[in-house]
């Protein structure tokens, strides 16, 4: 009977090789022994040293060099505030005098429906809306009621139409409201 020998080809012999002085290389950078004070920044490369790699207590006020340090380097609220500055100008007016004013159609079953609501002398348009009121069939408002625009004519009105997708005999109405203040 004849026994085979298996034989590893040149690639697996060559790659184990390889695998060994790697292996071997980080082994030989434990064992190297660096004398002491001989690293300094000429061996360092930028950012090679960070937090995690500094012992506790390593660094210390007597080792860093007055001005060196910035504002960056310190923990948030470890450093005081300073005075306060000048005060700046005045910034533009903001909004007064809101007021909400509306306007509501006849209830009827007719159809279509529309609204308008201007604000008062002096205030100008920020803002409005439109809202279906009713007691008709199919729920409150009806549910064949719909509305068709709702938008501002200008900066001072705002107008709404109410339109039945569906004829029905319900009664329903539109209230058109505007938001205004105070023009600046």
């Amino acid at each position: 009977m004849k026994i085979s020998v298996w034989r590893p080809s040149p690639g697996l012999v060559i790659s184990c090789i390889a695998l060994l002085v790697a292996l071997g290389g980080t082994g030989y950078a434990t064992a190297l022994q660096v004398p002491r004070n001989s690293v300094g920044p000429a061996q360092l490369r930028t950012a090679a040293v960070t937090n995690p790699k500094i012992a506790r207590n390593a660094v210390t006020s007597i080792k860093v060099a007055n001005g060196s340090l910035v504002r960056a380097d310190f923990r948030a609220g470890s450093i005081p505030a300073g005075p306060a500055g000048p005060a700046g100008p005045a910034g533009p007016p903001g909004v007064s005098g809101v007021e909400r004013v509306e306007v509501t159609s006849a209830t009827s079953s007719a159809s279509p429906k529309s609204g308008q609501m201007a604000c008062p002398t002096g205030k100008r348009l920020v803002g409005g809306g439109a809202r279906l009121n009713g007691t008709g069939v199919g729920g409150s408002p009806p549910v064949s009621v719909a509305i068709q625009a709702s938008y501002p004519d200008n900066d001072n009105i705002y107008r709404a139409v109410g339109r039945e997708v569906v004829a029905t005999n319900g009664t329903w109405s539109i209230t058109v409201f505007a938001i205004c203040a105070n023009a600046t």
